[in-house]
């Protein structure tokens, strides 16, 4: 009976697996998942939805949009979601293969080691150093670039990002396809719009894509530093300033080294592009020559 069922569900991966990949993908984000325990609720207004997923109207619309491509939702009327039905077969079954699994149990017993440890060690959260600097290469890459000017670039041009290299599963590997980001242009004051731009790794193959567009970029060497974005942003410096101050000490390390500065692109690059602003650790880099 085994083999019968093994066989039957060999045939449905392979008749029908691109619509399967299509509903999985539309399943595989934390915010659409919250989206959807939110709606297991019941029926949903749109403003609902974006306090339940914390997000910006952009952003929630693209969610809602995969959501309902791949039938896990239905718009019932105007600015009103509620989970399909197949929407709410396909949540409990996760759901219930995934409390019984051996993985979930696994992930459960590091958890409460992790938890005795943390109470019998006293173990804080790992902060980022003081300052410290190194010298890094980037070799040249070809990257795909997506850049927005309006009163919040940076989460613009992220959520105009994401929805473009997120259904082609680049931001899966961070290795493979490294995400940097820039002032484009800079804030300057009296303004309260300015420009950002976020580059992602990709293959030579990739090509332009509306709004997302390759570029070539030549590598460079980078005096780098890490900090932490919540606790720039709440400085003093940066009330004063209107930018972070890791980047001031890093420029001024920069003036009183053996270096010079560079004239290639300094970026900025998230430990995490898709943690929240609380939570996002920043490397900066300042491009260097000697």
């Amino acid at each position: 009976m085994s083999k019968e069922r093994d066989d039957i569900v060999c045939n449905i991966l392979t008749r029908s697996e691109g619509d399967i990949a299509l509903v999985l993908a539309s399943l595989a984000n934390t915010k659409r998942l919250r989206l959807l325990a939110s709606l297991l609720k019941g029926s949903q207004t749109f403003a609902a939805l974006q306090k339940v997923a914390g997000l910006r109207k952009t952003a929630l619309a693209h969610h809602l949009r995969l959501l309902l491509k791949a039938g896990i939702l239905e718009h019932i009327s105007k600015g009103r979601y509620i989970l399909s039905a197949d929407g709410l077969e396909f949540a409990r079954v996760v759901c219930e293969v995934y409390a019984g699994s051996k993985r979930r149990k696994e992930l459960e017993v590091v958890k409460r080691a992790d938890y005795i440890q943390k109470v019998h060690t006293k173990q804080k959260e790992p902060k980022v150093k003081e300052f410290e600097v190194r010298i890094v290469k980037l070799e040249p890459m070809r990257v795909a670039s997506a850049r927005v000017i309006s009163g919040a670039p940076e989460n613009d041009a992220w959520e105009k990002m994401r929805s473009w290299a997120e259904p082609k599963g680049l931001l899966e590997d961070l290795k493979a396809h490294p995400v940097y980001g820039f002032n484009n242009p800079n804030p300057s004051p009296g303004r309260k719009e300015y420009g950002y731009e976020f580059w992602i790794r990709v293959d030579p193959d990739v090509e332009p894509e509306g709004d997302i567009k390759i570029k070539e970029f030549k590598g460079g060497h980078y005096a780098v530093t890490t900090c932490r974005l919540k606790e720039e942003l709440e400085s003093e410096f940066f009330q004063r300033e209107g930018y972070l101050e890791s980047w001031k000490k890093l420029v001024d390390w920069v003036k009183t080294s053996k270096y010079q500065y560079g004239h290639h692109q300094g970026l900025e690059k998230a430990h995490d592009p898709n943690a929240s602003e609380e939570e996002l650790v920043l490397d900066l880099y300042c491009p260097i020559q000697e």
